[in-house]
């Protein structure tokens, strides 16, 4: 990789873990200050983002067809992907769950939650499908699972035991929808498919909440974070991390990720000022470093494999 090749993939990588740490913070500021329900923070933030994925999807469509105007017919590219209903649900069920954890669950907490629970169901997918993991990736798991627990004990004694199964059921499902997307050979098109495909769920969602609460709560500055939520952060945030991920090792694409727990809490202090707590930086430790360590220990042990 030339060295400007290497500025440009940090570049992008940065900013998409910013984007996604951004995210956590626009919905926790939104629905914390009570400016927008849950359910229509989600459908205002699944539509805007299928928008803003179409629209750049329609942009590079064409120049691909500008550019295939040039070659010969065997030569020119076709992509028919569209992601799938099952990816939709999924993808769906992540973003109802994310909103409703962080109505109660602080910005850092929910990031870090949100990133440990992801690596450590990947990890037991890797192993439920024949992975060994070594000594140091035990150790390093052992030691994100105690961090998890750690954090998440003090929210199991506390009303907001229902917000900690919103978060874990969002971050289980967005791993779900992230290993179903590792065989996709177009995943910026399949995405905005499922976004576009999530459209009904959300109509229904709003639907059914009418039975439960008296009035839908909207106000203009609600409505304006879950578009950005959806159509910048989330939407750009994928297109920024798809354009990295070829250039990276999927070993510190896995790291990069763990970024975004930190960005998210010190972008909370400075907008919204949540405090860190000491619970927070024990249990940060203790699961970025364990997972560190499975990082680590995998590619150590790849390249051996490599070798031999």
């Amino acid at each position: 990789m030339t060295p400007a090749l290497l500025v440009q993939t940090t570049f992008l990588t940065l900013m998409a873990m910013i984007a996604f740490a951004t995210n956590a913070i626009l919905c926790r500021w939104a629905l914390e200050s009570g400016w927008i329900d849950p359910v229509s923070f989600t459908s205002l933030r699944l539509a805007s983002g299928a928008f803003t994925l179409f629209v750049v999807m329609g942009w590079m469509s064409w120049r691909i067809r500008r550019l295939d105007r040039k070659k010969e017919p065997a030569d020119r590219v076709v992509d028919n992907s569209k992601g799938s209903w099952k990816a939709a649900f999924i993808l769906f069920i992540y973003g109802i769950t994310f909103s409703y954890g962080y109505v109660e669950i602080s910005t850092g907490t929910g990031a870090l939650l949100l990133a440990g629970i992801v690596q450590l169901t990947m990890i037991a997918y890797a192993v439920r499908q024949g992975d060994k993991l070594h000594f140091t990736e035990w150790i390093g798991a052992a030691l994100a699972l105690l961090g998890l627990l750690y954090l998440a004990y003090p929210t199991l004694t506390t009303p907001s035991w229902w917000a900690l199964v919103m978060v874990v059921i969002s971050a289980y499902t967005w791993a779900l929808y992230s290993l179903n997307g590792q065989h996709s050979l177009s995943p910026l098109r399949d995405t905005a498919y499922n976004f576009y495909r999530t459209l009904p769920m959300v109509a229904l969602a709003s639907i059914i909440s009418l039975l439960f609460i008296d009035h839908i709560l909207l106000t203009p500055t609600g409505v304006t974070m879950a578009i950005l939520s959806g159509g910048v952060t989330s939407a750009l945030g994928y297109i920024l991390w798809y354009s990295a991920l070829p250039r990276i090792s999927a070993s510190l694409a896995s790291a990069s990720q763990l970024l975004v727990p930190l960005l998210a809490a010190f972008g909370a202090i400075w907008l919204i000022d949540e405090p860190i707590t000491l619970r927070f930086v024990v249990a940060a430790i203790l699961m970025i470093g364990g997972l560190g360590l499975v990082l680590i220990g995998r590619n150590q042990h790849r390249k051996a494999a490599l070798k031999t």
